[in-house]
C-alpha cells in the first residue's frame, strides 16, 4: 500500500503544489509530498482495516 500512497503524494503536489523556484522551494516541495503520501498511506491502512473488521463480521441473519 505504501507504492500507493507514495504514488498519491507525487500526484497531489503535482496537481496542487507551487512551481519550484530555488532550492529551498524544492525541501518544502519535497516535505510537502512526504506529508501527502504518509497522509494517503495512513487513509488507505485505515480503510484496509475497515474491511477487515467488516469481513470478520457474521453474516448469519
Amino acid at each position: 500500500m505504501f507504492k500507493f500512497a507514495f504514488a498519491a503524494g507525487m500526484v497531489i503536489e503535482w496537481l496542487f503544489g507551487p512551481a519550484v523556484e530555488s532550492i529551498a522551494g524544492f525541501g518544502f516541495a519535497s516535505l510537502r509530498t512526504l506529508t501527502a503520501g504518509l497522509l494517503a498511506w495512513m487513509v488507505l491502512e485505515a480503510a484496509h482495516l475497515l474491511v477487515r473488521a467488516v469481513m470478520t463480521l457474521d453474516d448469519r441473519a
